[in-house]
C-alpha cells in the first residue's frame, strides 16, 4: 500500500511538473515581444566578410534584424521579404572603434586647468548631436568613439562612449562613464600648467596623482563598508564619488602617456599601486623598449597618431614591436589632431612598419572594444551584438579605399552606391 501511494504521488508530481512546464512555455510565448517578429530583416552579402572574432568568410553573409546581428555565415536561410544587399567584391567588417578623440565638442571646452584634478568634470554634456566631425567620422567607418577631455590637467575628467550617428543622443550613448582621462607629463609639456605651483613638473605631478587616487580608493571602500553595515557613513564627496566605478571595475583609466617614462609611471601608480584597469593611449616614441614588461602586465596600448620612432638611424614601428611581444594593440588618431577619416591610414602606416594586416584590422575593431569593456556589444560581427557594419570596395586599410556603406545599430547612415558621393545622412 505504501508503494502504491508513493507511485501515485510520483505520478501526480510528474503531471504537475508537466503542467508547470506547459504554463511556463505559454507564458514565455505570451511575453515575447511581438515587435521582434515584425522587425525588418536585411541580408548583407560581400566577397569577403571579416567577423574579427574568427576567420574571414569568402562569399559571406550577415543577417541583421532591428538593431542587432542575427546570423553570420554563408548561404544563410532567410524568410521571404528579407531585404538583400549584395556588395559584390566588397569587404564587410565591423565598424571601427576610436578610443582617443576630441570630436563632436567645441575644442576649447575640453580643458579646464584651473585645478590639476578634475575628476568631477565630464564630456557627456559637451557632445553636440549635429556635429560635422562626428558625421565625417561615421563616413570614414568609425561607428563608436570615446570622446575624452583634453590633457591640460593631470585628471581631465570623465569621457563618454558614443555612436557617431543615431536618431537621438540617448540612442547614441554606449556608456557613461566611458573612461577616466589622466594625462602624464608628455614630451609636448602637457599637462604642466606652467603656473609655478605643484604639478608643473613630473615629480610633483606624480606625487599629487598618487595622493588623490589613494583618497578615491579609501573613500570608495569606506562607502562599501557602510553599505555592508560594517562602518560609519563617510561624508559624501562629490569630487571622489564619480570614481567609485573605477574600483568596481566598471570602466578603465585611459592615460595620455608617451614613451618609457610615462608608460611605466602609469603602470606603477595605477595598475600595481591601486590595481585599477588602465589603457595607455598614444604610448608612442620609445615604448617599444619595454615591450616585454608591457606584455607581462597585459595593459592594452592604444597607439597613434604617430606610428613610428626614429631610433638608432631607422624607423621602428611601435605597434609591430609591441604586438610581436604579445601586447594588446589598438590604433587611434587623437582627432582632430589628425582627422578621424585618417584612422585607417594610421593602421596602414602600422602595417607598413611591420604590424600584421589582421592585427591592424583587429586594432581598429575588437581590440579597442576589449580595452574599454564594450566587446560584448561592438567590435566584431557576432550574433547578438550591435549591427555596426561597414563595407569597403576593397582592403579597408588601403588608403585608396573609403567606406561605401555604413550601418549603426541596424540603421543605414551611409550608402554611397544608392545616394551618391555625398551620402552622409543626417545623424
Amino acid at each position: 500500500m505504501q508503494l502504491a501511494a508513493s507511485e501515485r504521488i510520483r505520478d501526480m508530481m510528474r503531471h504537475l511538473l508537466a503542467l508547470v512546464a506547459a504554463l511556463s512555455a505559454a507564458g514565455v510565448a505570451a511575453q515575447s515581444p511581438s515587435t521582434a517578429a515584425e522587425e525588418p530583416l536585411m541580408l548583407l552579402r560581400a566577397a569577403k566578410v571579416l567577423p574579427m572574432d574568427r576567420a574571414p568568410i569568402d562569399g559571406g553573409e550577415v543577417l541583421v534584424q532591428g538593431r542587432t546581428i542575427r546570423a553570420v555565415g554563408r548561404d544563410l536561410q532567410v524568410p521571404e521579404g528579407t531585404v538583400v544587399r549584395d556588395f559584390g567584391d566588397g569587404w564587410l567588417l565591423p565598424g571601427f572603434v576610436e578610443l582617443h578623440c576630441h570630436v563632436g565638442v567645441n575644442g576649447s571646452d575640453i580643458n579646464d586647468s584651473v585645478l590639476p584634478h578634475n575628476m568631477d568634470l565630464r564630456t557627456l554634456d559637451l557632445v553636440t548631436t549635429k556635429s560635422v566631425e562626428l558625421r565625417r567620422a561615421m563616413a570614414a567607418g568609425v561607428t563608436t568613439a570615446l570622446i575624452i577631455p583634453g590633457s591640460g590637467s593631470t585628471i581631465g575628467g570623465i569621457g563618454a562612449l558614443v555612436k557617431t550617428a543615431g536618431p537621438t543622443f540617448a540612442d547614441r550613448l554606449v556608456r557613461f562613464p566611458g573612461v577616466l582621462k589622466i594625462a602624464l607629463h608628455a614630451r609636448g609639456g602637457n599637462p604642466a600648467r606652467r603656473a609655478g605651483d605643484l604639478g608643473s613638473g613630473r615629480i610633483g605631478l606624480h606625487y599629487m596623482l598618487k595622493v588623490v587616487m589613494a583618497q578615491a580608493r579609501d573613500y570608495h571602500f569606506a562607502r562599501v563598508a557602510f553599505e555592508n553595515g560594517e562602518g560609519p557613513e563617510p561624508q559624501f564627496n562629490p569630487r571622489l564619488d564619480p570614481l567609485r566605478g573605477l574600483f568596481r571595475g566598471e570602466y578603465p583609466v585611459l592615460l595620455h602617456a608617451y614613451g618609457v617614462n610615462d608608460t611605466m609611471t602609469a603602470i606603477r601608480i595605477l595598475k600595481w599601486g591601486l590595481h585599477l584597469p588602465i589603457v595607455i593611449s598614444h604610448g608612442v616614441y620609445d615604448s617599444f623598449l619595454i615591450k616585454n614588461e608591457l606584455a607581462r602586465t597585459g595593459v592594452p596600448m592604444n597607439l597613434g597618431p604617430r606610428q613610428y620612432e626614429f631610433y638608432d638611424g631607422s624607423f621602428v614601428g611601435n605597434a609591430a614591436e609591441l604586438y610581436a611581444a604579445g601586447v594588446p594593440v589598438s590604433i587611434c588618431t587623437d582627432a582632430p589632431v589628425v582627422a578621424e577619416d585618417q584612422l585607417p591610414l594610421q593602421a596602414a602606416m602600422a602595417v607598413r612598419l611591420g604590424l600584421p594586416h589582421d592585427a591592424a584590422l583587429r586594432g581598429l575593431t575588437i581590440e579597442p572594444a576589449k580595452a574599454v569593456f564594450i566587446d560584448d556589444r561592438v567590435g566584431s560581427l557576432t550574433v547578438g551584438k550591435h549591427a555596426d557594419i561597414t563595407v569597403f570596395p576593397g582592403d579597408p586599410i588601403d588608403p585608396r579605399h573609403r567606406p561605401t556603406f555604413v550601418m549603426i545599430e541596424g540603421r543605414v547612415t551611409l550608402d554611397r552606391d544608392r545616394d551618391g558621393a555625398a551620402a552622409e545622412r543626417a545623424p
